[in-house]
């Protein structure tokens, strides 16, 4: 038998609807779209890659002002953001998200290489879903992206 349940957020905002088919998987699940703000092309083009591979529809940019303008258009359920960008700072992007009421939901992880002191605070403060410390391998940027998208559908 099928069961749909809706889940919401302790301000009380929808969260999606999932649907069990019995065997404990998800239908209706949402999709696997992915917004990556990074501005070094090396690394953005190695985690594009390794996302498609995944079967993730990928978008990218390289600015927080970008990154804002093209949340609200693609409405992705998951959002990687470098927080030391050369146009902006990644938690400009969360902040922005998070006062959107469409897309304060999606889940985001912000990923840095200054990983100390004030840095580490902030992002904690800005209420940050995740976050992956630089470098990290492709083995943890996939558990990280297959954690963020499995909570994304709780």
């Amino acid at each position: 038998m099928k069961s749909g349940m809706e889940f919401k957020t302790a301000g009380g905002h929808r969260r999606g609807r999932s649907l069990s088919n019995g065997n404990g998987l998800l239908m209706n699940s949402r999709p696997k779209t992915l917004l990556l703000v990074e501005d070094d092309d090396g690394l953005s083009t190695t985690l594009v890659a390794v996302a498609e591979a995944l079967g993730y529809e990928v978008r990218t940019c390289d600015s927080a002002k970008d990154a804002i303008e093209m949340a609200a258009a693609f409405k992705p359920t998951l959002v990687f953001s470098d927080v030391h960008l050369q146009k902006g700072d990644g938690r400009t992007v969360l902040t922005a998200l998070r006062a959107d009421e469409v897309l304060r939901d999606c889940q985001v992880v912000l990923m840095t290489g200054d990983w100390v002191g004030a840095s580490r605070q902030e992002s904690i403060d800005a209420q940050a879903d995740d976050y992956l410390a630089k470098p990290f391998s492709v083995e943890e940027f996939i558990a990280c992206l297959n954690e963020r998208y499995r909570q994304a559908n709780l």
